[in-house]
């Protein structure tokens, strides 16, 4: 069941996950990016992401650099301050100064269509929209949440990375790149542009992977 909502065991990356491997590790960011990207972060999210500094690994490389930048950001914020950027920059009144919406990004792409065949894909993959879900199913953080579930599904690893694979590269390719950059040169936020640019090294690192694997 799809739901732009990220469960509290969802939201960041424990040393367990790390020790279940990489899907563990994937799972766990796209959990954690379902919930920045839905919510302002709770002081014991932000400390959950600092205490979870070296989860990645210490290596010089984007991604570990980014999620480094994000989880020492986590340590010195002001929870409250995060709540104000969080509305300024996606729930302002009006259109808000960063849209959240795959439609929004995805030129060339018409919301309705675009909704009609993710909604199609959804119910194929065996989600549906929660009755209690307040976003449409374009929205970064139900997105998210997908990729996620599709990660920890019971199906045989085959047929489960052929449908993360297919859904990833429908639905957050083409236009996570136009979503941090749009984030990234926000001029109001200061903590998510550190979720932008982990956003951005994250998607980056999962193309490589579907594309090399």
């Amino acid at each position: 069941m799809i739901s732009a909502t990220a469960t509290p065991e969802r939201q960041t990356v424990h040393a367990s996950s790390a020790r279940e491997g990489g899907d563990g590790i994937r799972s766990a960011l796209y959990g954690l990016l379902s919930h920045l990207f839905f919510a302002a972060p709770t002081p014991e999210l932000l400390q959950q992401i600092a205490d979870s500094r070296d989860v990645i690994g210490d290596a010089d490389d984007e991604l570990p650099r980014a999620w480094r930048a994000l989880a020492d950001a986590a340590r010195q914020a002001d929870a409250a301050a995060i709540r104000s950027e969080f509305d300024e920059a996606f729930v302002s009144t009006g259109r808000p100064p960063v849209s959240l919406y795959a439609s929004s990004h995805m030129q060339g792409r018409r919301k309705g269509h675009l909704l009609a065949e993710l909604r199609e894909d959804l119910l194929r993959l065996g989600y549906r929209r929660a009755d209690e879900a307040v976003e449409y199913e374009d929205h970064v953080s139900a997105l998210c949440d997908v990729m996620r579930g599709l990660i920890v599904d019971d199906a045989a690893p085959e047929a489960s990375f052929a449908a993360q694979q297919a859904f990833f590269r429908s639905y957050l390719a083409p236009w996570f790149t136009a979503l941090c950059a749009a984030l990234d040169g926000a001029g109001q936020i200061s903590f998510y542009r550190n979720v932008s640019r982990f956003a951005a090294a994250f998607f980056a690192h999962e193309s490589d992977y579907f594309e090399l694997a």
